[in-house]
C-alpha cells in the first residue's frame, strides 16, 4: 500500500469510528484531514533566473508548471482548511540526483494560491518524502495542528519511502496514545 493509500485508508477508518466528529459540549469538531495531488514541481533551481535590469524573475518552465498546478487544484475542489497546519508531502522522485527540500516551496505557494491554506506561515510542521516515480504527482495530506502521529517507512532500496499514519489508540479521557 503506496503513502496515500494509507493515509486515505486511515481517513476513512477514523471517520467510521466517529473520530473527528466534534468534542464534548457541542465544540466544533477541528476541520477534516484534506488528501489531494499535484504535478510535481520544478526544483528551486529552476523557478527563477536573473535578468539584467530586472533580477530575478519566474522561468518559463515554473509558469507554465503553476498554471498546470492552478488548473490540477481547481478540478480536484479541494476545500480550504482554516488555521495553523501540518503538511505531509510525498514527491514521486524524477531523479536521483534531485533535493527534496527544493520542491517544497514551490507546492506551498500553488497551495495558498489555490487558497487552501490562508498563508503559509500557517504551516506549523510539514514531512516530505520522496516515493518511487509513477505519474509525476506529488501527493498532499494537510491535516490541522494538533498531535499527530506519523511513521517513515523507507523502500528496500531506501531511495524513497512514505509517510504513514500511526496507529492511535484513546484512553477513557480521549487522550491519544500511539
Amino acid at each position: 500500500m503506496n503513502a496515500v493509500a494509507a493515509v486515505m485508508d486511515t481517513e476513512r477508518r477514523a471517520g467510521r469510528s466517529g473520530q473527528g466528529m466534534g468534542g464534548e459540549g457541542g465544540s466544533p469538531a477541528p476541520a477534516s484531514p484534506i488528501t489531494f495531488t499535484m504535478p510535481v514541481p520544478p526544483s528551486v533551481n529552476q523557478m527563477f533566473r536573473n535578468v539584467r535590469g530586472k533580477g530575478r524573475v519566474k522561468t518559463g518552465h515554473y509558469e507554465q508548471w503553476r498554471a498546470t498546478c492552478a488548473t490540477s487544484l481547481r478540478l480536484q475542489q479541494i476545500a480550504s482548511i482554516p488555521g495553523p497546519v501540518v503538511v505531509l508531502f510525498g514527491v514521486e522522485r524524477q531523479s536521483s540526483r534531485a533535493d527534496i527540500d527544493n520542491r517544497i516551496k514551490a507546492m506551498l505557494d500553488a497551495i495558498v494560491a489555490a487558497k487552501i491554506i490562508s498563508d503559509d506561515d500557517q504551516v506549523t510542521a510539514f514531512a516530505a518524502s520522496w516515493l518511487p516515480p509513477a505519474n509525476g504527482l506529488a501527493h498532499v495530506q494537510i491535516l490541522p495542528a494538533a498531535p499527530v502521529g506519523i511513521e517513515f517507512h523507507p523502500s528496500t532500496d531506501r531511495a524513497t519511502g512514505g509517510w504513514f499514519m500511526a496507529h492511535q489508540h484513546g484512553d477513557e479521557d480521549g487522550n491519544l496514545a500511539i
